[in-house]
């Protein structure tokens, strides 16, 4: 399949930025929808925000072989999901798209990543297939399941394949469909791989792009 031309995609971003005002209300704290909280810090530095983020080996959907270096220097939004999903990942990649798009030429500075947490049905061409909807500044990643683990691991993400009812399933199990619960936060990354803020997938886009100009220092709307 083609990458579409700019009016196409713009209409496919909008048609996933939909479920924003829809399920907004709803999914707000629901764990596969916008995924557990951030811990807070603690005084014994045991779990801080610091944590978030790290090393990592994987492939985009060009087949390319990228590491964390790949994107140094790029501001980051980092989000863990899979292309079978029916709601959250749509929205939070529509909404990524259109912080990318809003921010004109600076959408060089950041560099968006969708990193699958089904790599057995996300193989390089469903994932270059699906990304074709949104914003070209996203690149889509894949790996080994040890690959994805071990990224999923230094987001502190959990994720685990369901049935269709939502039981949970054995990683090794392989029914005819199923689905992925996730945490599903948008990270923030700086240039140095820390973490500076975190996007809801639900939040207003104006809101979240402010986020993202503040990491970038660029003037930030007034509400």
């Amino acid at each position: 399949m083609s990458r579409p031309t700019e009016p196409s995609r713009r209409f496919a971003v909008l048609r996933w930025a939909g479920p924003v005002l829809v399920l907004g209300a709803v999914a707000i704290g629901a764990w596969g929808v916008i995924g557990r909280p951030l811990t807070t810090p603690k005084p014994d530095g045991v779990t801080s925000l610091a944590a978030i983020g790290g090393p990592f080996a994987l492939t985009d959907q060009d087949g390319r072989a990228v590491t964390d270096r790949t994107y140094a220097g790029k501001i980051l939004m980092v989000m863990f999901g899979y292309t079978n999903c029916p709601d959250v990942c749509p929205t939070g990649l529509a909404s990524m798209s259109v912080i990318l798009d809003g921010l004109g030429p600076d959408a060089d500075r950041v560099q968006g990543l969708f990193i699958t947490v089904d790599p057995a049905r996300d193989t390089t061409a469903v994932l270059k297939d699906y990304m074709a909807n949104f914003n070209p500044h996203i690149a889509a990643l894949t790996g080994t399941a040890e690959q994805i683990a071990q990224a999923a691991a230094s987001y502190k993400v959990e994720y685990r394949k369901v049935s269709t009812d939502g039981t949970p399933l054995a990683p090794d199990a392989h029914p005819a469909d199923y689905g992925m619960d996730h945490n599903a936060a948008i990270f923030l990354m700086d240039p140095n791989g820390h973490l500076r803020s975190t996007i809801n997938p639900f939040e207003p886009p104006t809101t979240a792009e402010g986020k993202v100009r503040h990491a970038l220092g660029l003037p930030v709307a007034a509400d």
